[in-house]
């Protein structure tokens, strides 16, 4: 069955995109781009908008886990909310940067409709338990892989993140069981992020992934995936406008709940951090 939870039908939807055959995926975008309207379309009509048949948008319902085009129908009206106020598209780079943080904020609901909650917990236990954390990101997701095993540097859990790709495997396939790969990956198709997954499953560790779609080649090759995305992006947004702002504060939010997970040693070790830092810092 599909996510009914309140809220997060769109966003479920949207996490399995990609996965979707491409008559099916014209389909899931009336129900995307038109959430509104379609709670008063039949399935003919959305199938006349979409190019497709009315067979093809009952199809596309089952593959997005529904039960039919009528559950979808109703789950979306269920979660229909007020109509946006129009407002003028700012026209100076300051408005522009408070209408990107104005933005976010009100898409945080939408961003967590997918996350797991026990999840998480089973992820941060792994973290603070793990013998080895090895964190891979590629691509414009590398910076977050460096930054969140520097962090768990910082707070007494050992974790490295190479940046070469090759270097990137061969820690996996030396990982073993009772170790951890924590692969982030906003579209979850990084081929070399992909492989060091294989890598660490072949090894017998447990992979977890930090990404913004439902169904992709790495979600296949994860034990635990924890699926964070901004409103109406779609596959291609994802590769070219590529907001990584989801992922950022889930790993935040991983990183607070692991430092209270570990409690007086992550304390320990912060503090020994903090003293190295401050050694660093200019008058």
């Amino acid at each position: 069955m599909a996510v009914t939870a309140p809220g997060g039908v769109l966003a479920h939807i949207r996490s399995l995109l990609p996965s979707l055959l491409p008559t099916e995926r014209a389909v899931a975008a009336v129900f995307l781009d038109r959430a509104g309207d379609v709670v008063e379309m039949s399935s003919q009509q959305v199938a006349e908008v979409a190019g497709a048949s009315r067979a093809t948008v009952v199809r596309t319902a089952q593959s997005l886990g529904f039960s039919g085009y009528q559950q979808l129908r109703v789950l979306l009206a269920r979660d229909a909310g007020p109509a946006a106020v129009p407002h003028a598209a700012p026209d100076t780079p300051g408005a522009m940067v408070a209408s990107t943080f104005a933005h976010v904020g009100a898409s945080v609901p939408a961003m967590v409709a997918l996350l797991d909650h026990a999840d998480v917990a089973r992820v941060v236990d792994l973290l603070a338990t793990a013998g080895r954390v090895l964190v891979v990101g590629n691509g414009l997701s590398a910076p977050l892989a460096v930054d969140a095993a520097a962090r768990m540097v910082g707070i007494g859990r050992h974790a490295e993140a190479p940046l070469d790709v090759i270097s990137q495997q061969v820690s996996a396939r030396q990982l073993g069981a009772g170790d951890a790969l924590l692969v982030i990956s906003g579209s979850g198709a990084n081929q070399s992020s992909v492989r060091a997954a294989e890598a660490a499953r072949q090894s017998g560790a447990t992979v977890v992934l930090v990404t913004a779609f439902g169904r992709s080649p790495l979600v296949a090759h994860a034990d635990i995936a924890l699926v964070v995305g901004m409103p109406d992006l779609t596959f291609r947004d994802e590769l070219t406008l590529t907001s990584r702002v989801p992922q950022v504060i889930l790993l935040e939010g991983l990183l607070a709940a692991l430092t209270e997970r570990l409690g007086a040693p992550a304390a320990t070790a912060a503090a020994l951090t903090l003293e190295v830092i401050s050694a660093n810092l200019a008058d």
